[in-house]
């Protein structure tokens, strides 16, 4: 049976273009917008890794029943974003592509849906693994993060910003603590 569980370099891909997306957003929103470095070294093995989820049989993109169509679409989109931004930042006279800061931001809260559909099902199917991945931090993040979105829909009010702020922490948390570990 296939699951999550059993891609765990795509689980790993997905969050890797997602914190990419967010260092291509911060680069293009910051006070002199720039193309950020080393983003060829960065992009070019998760263009290869995105290739090579499109050429799985259809219905295959990330092994999974939960896997769309949209999700291969967004799989397309971030491969073109990343060739764009690469192609770029290797031309003579880099320029930033249009609307960069928009484009990365949606294909990454896209990323975060996904990550979040994988956590899900990570968490439906129990593996002898769950004891242990408990004590982890990551998965103790990852808890926290599912319980503050259930107490978020919850809430008198669900859409007050101090519930996005909150969960925005934790994702810049989350990618600190990935740091750490690297």
């Amino acid at each position: 049976m296939d699951n999550w569980n059993s891609q765990s370099g795509d689980i790993e891909w997905v969050d890797q273009v997602y914190q990419l997306l967010l260092e291509i957003a911060r680069s293009s929103l910051s006070h002199i917008p720039r193309i950020p470095e080393n983003i060829t070294q960065k992009s070019l093995p998760l263009i290869q890794k995105s290739q090579s989820i499109q050429q799985r049989p259809q219905g295959h993109g990330f092994k999974s029943d939960s896997f769309s169509v949209n999700d291969l679409e967004w799989v397309a989109q971030v491969r073109q974003l990343l060739e764009e931004v690469t192609g770029e930042s290797l031309s003579e006279r880099p320029k930033m592509p249009e609307n960069l800061a928009g484009r990365a931001l949606s294909l990454a809260d896209k990323a975060q849906s996904i990550k979040e559909t994988i956590e899900e099902n990570a968490a439906g199917s129990p593996t002898d693994e769950d004891e242990t991945s408990l004590e982890s931090p990551d998965a103790l993040l990852n808890l926290l993060h599912q319980s503050l979105k259930t107490q978020r829909a919850k809430s008198y009010k669900p859409d007050a910003p101090e519930w996005q702020q909150v969960l925005t922490l934790l994702d810049v948390v989350k990618s600190i603590y990935k740091q750490i570990q690297s």
